[in-house]
């Protein structure tokens, strides 16, 4: 008889547990999507919730199904040890995906870069995350049309690089190589006003986000205004811009700075591009000059 109960406690232990966390998740659904007007807020709490009802569940499951058990406190160890052993990788992939949320480590939308993979966060499952990945063969840091699946369990052993996490600009730079002879003060002037118009829809909100973040990590000061850096070689007269930028932008970015850049260059004649060619100039010596070289020599 007393076995019989303890089955049926059980069993209808274990209908409660279910209906209970199907409700939950239900309503707590409904709160966020009534409450919570921001596509990636909304999405990192309903993964966070539906990690918090289903790992309590089966916990609560498990314990009321261990009571049937003679020395449940034995076998529940002898049980973790083997799953230990036997399921680490997707036990690891589980703490890796509450370490992601609890840490905010990433996010859907945020680029990021893990190992030698970089991309869009699409997607954080129990087990596995996914991104549109950028790059590999395609330039400029754009999608190459392949979604990377790899396990949460990865970021505890490589770096992960969030491109968009705290503040969501990156630097990137352009070059612009002159010769000696070009007018040096107008071609930095040059780059200056064509990062400055570039930078100046969105260096307010760069400038308020380093403050922000300024106010939870130990982050120097530094500049977000362009930047024109001078470098002189044998060939040219080098100068580099750095910016920010945002990091889906890059490409469409260096493409309206070097267009702006040219077009300015070109109407100057006071500025020419340095290459990797060589002139050579020579002069022919002409006969009296040579008939007076040879008597000296005499």
């Amino acid at each position: 008889m007393d076995w019989l109960q303890h089955h049926l406690v059980a069993v209808v232990g274990t209908a409660i547990v279910l209906i209970a966390a199907f409700l939950v998740t239900a309503i707590g659904n409904k709160i966020l999507t009534a409450r919570v007007r921001d596509p990636r807020t909304h999405y990192r709490y309903r993964q966070l919730l539906s990690t918090i009802v289903t790992v309590g569940a089966v916990v609560l499951i498990a314990i009321l199904w261990a009571r049937l058990i003679p020395h449940h406190g034995t076998f529940f160890g002898l049980l973790g040890a083997g799953l230990a052993i036997a399921l680490r990788e997707p036990l690891l992939s589980i703490a890796g995906r509450i370490a992601i949320f609890a840490g905010r480590i990433y996010d859907v939308g945020d680029r990021v870069q893990i190992g030698e993979s970089s991309g869009d966060v699409i997607d954080v499952g129990f087990v596995y995350t996914r991104i549109m990945e950028i790059g590999n063969w395609i330039s400029g840091d754009q999608y190459s049309g392949r979604i990377l699946q790899f396990p949460n369990a990865q970021i505890f052993g490589s770096g992960v690089f969030n491109y968009t996490r705290d503040f969501q600009y990156i630097w990137d730079e352009i070059q612009l190589n002159i010769t000696y002879e070009s007018n040096l003060q107008a071609a930095s002037d040059i780059l200056i006003q064509a990062g400055t118009e570039y930078t100046k829809k969105f260096l307010e909100g760069a400038q308020q986000q380093l403050a922000r973040m300024q106010q939870y990590f130990v982050v120097p000061d530094f500049e977000l205004n362009p930047q024109v850096y001078i470098k002189v070689t044998t060939n040219w007269v080098g100068l580099t811009m750095r910016y920010v930028v945002d990091p889906r932008k890059r490409r469409s970015a260096s493409t309206f700075l070097y267009r702006s850049v040219f077009e300015q260059v070109r109407n100057r004649k006071d500025i020419s591009i340095g290459t990797d060619t060589m002139e050579i100039t020579y002069k022919r010596a002409d006969s009296d000059s040579e008939a007076s070289v040879r008597d000296r020599a005499a």
